[in-house]
């Protein structure tokens, strides 16, 4: 069973009510309606491979549906992927829907409202399905990359989505742990699935400025270290007018600068999760992405993942079993 706060989750019932707080409990809040006639039943067993939960939920015909008053009300933003592994659904968010069978996945994301309609098999009313779940700071896909993707039906069984789907099951009928290496695996993960999700876009007729937002992004990855950049130097390397590039990400809903820092950030984080049984400062880490004030940098991270890049840190190093990890001293500095 899952541990929250102290308090061991149960993994199955037979009420409905209890269906819906369980879901919250080991996702987000979520409405269940038009629950099959049938006798009712309901099961979740979830595990952590550091930020990523694996799930595995089992239940009878019904509709789950997250919308825009519970998004209000918790406030939790997550990427997750959902594959079927028994019975049917059909998938609905952004003004999109698909419809899943056996093996098949979709991406949803829980800041946004959607709509799972799930059949069960005809025998027995029965579906089970394999959920994967990140918070969608630590999924490198863009907010226009993921609107793209959303409620888009990925074949688990052929192409590149069959292997990811067969990985992805695969690791959900394993029995993993934490441990060492944790949280790069984790990352890992989520790096295959934003590749491929990438593939299947770039697959699709592009839309808008969409191709020259892919190689302005490639560009900002490789120059990151560099502190000079700069809206001005991506511009003038990508051939374009610096009033062009603003108008690009605008329509991704964000700005030059905050997606470079947002990247600086992740790159960082990654450095700090590999780098925690090393005699690595924070304050070099920082300076090797292209932060020049630690406490800049420090009260950057903070407001992106919720902890100082100590206490991230040291909850990394506490979840990686190394004890001298946890142990050793703060270097002079580094930021709190």
């Amino acid at each position: 069973m899952l541990n929250r706060s102290g308090f061991a989750l149960p993994a199955r019932t037979t009420s409905t009510v209890d269906w819906a707080d369980m879901l919250r409990a080991h996702f987000v809040a979520l409405d269940v309606a038009d629950v099959g006639d049938g006798r009712f039943t309901g099961s979740v067993r979830s595990q952590s491979i550091a930020h990523l939960q694996v799930s595995n939920v089992m239940s009878t015909s019904q509709r789950i549906e997250r919308k825009s008053r519970l998004i209000a009300s918790d406030h939790q933003d997550f990427l997750q992927i959902g594959m079927i592994r028994r019975g049917s659904a059909v998938v609905r968010q952004d003004d999109r829907e698909c419809e899943l069978s056996r093996g098949d996945f979709v991406l949803y994301d829980t800041s946004r409202p959607f709509d799972w309609i799930v059949d069960g098999d005809p025998h027995d009313d029965q579906w089970s399905l394999e959920v994967f779940t990140w918070p969608r700071a630590l999924i490198s896909l863009t907010e226009d990359e993921t609107s793209g993707l959303t409620a888009v039906r990925f074949d688990g069984r052929s192409g590149m989505s069959g292997v990811l789907g067969r990985f992805l099951h695969d690791l959900a009928s394993s029995r993993t742990a934490t441990g060492p290496g944790a949280h790069a695996v984790a990352d890992e993960i989520g790096d295959l699935v934003s590749a491929i999700a990438r593939t299947a876009l770039g697959s699709a007729p592009t839309v808008g400025g969409r191709a020259l937002m892919r190689d302005v992004e490639r560009f900002i990855d490789d120059q990151l270290a560099d502190p000079d950049l700069s809206p001005t130097v991506v511009a003038k390397a990508m051939l374009i007018s610096t009033r062009q590039l603003h108008r690009l990400f605008a329509e991704s809903s964000t700005t030059v600068s905050r997606f470079i820092r947002s990247r600086r950030l992740e790159k960082a984080r990654r450095e700090i999760v590999a780098c925690v049984a090393v005699d690595r400062s924070l304050g070099q880490i920082a300076s090797h992405w292209g932060f020049t004030d630690l406490a800049a940098f420090s009260r950057a991270f903070k407001d992106e993942y919720g902890v100082s890049p100590r206490q991230y840190r040291t909850a990394a190093a506490e979840r990686s079993g190394d004890v001298h990890a946890v142990t050793r001293p703060r270097r002079l500095h580094d930021p709190e």
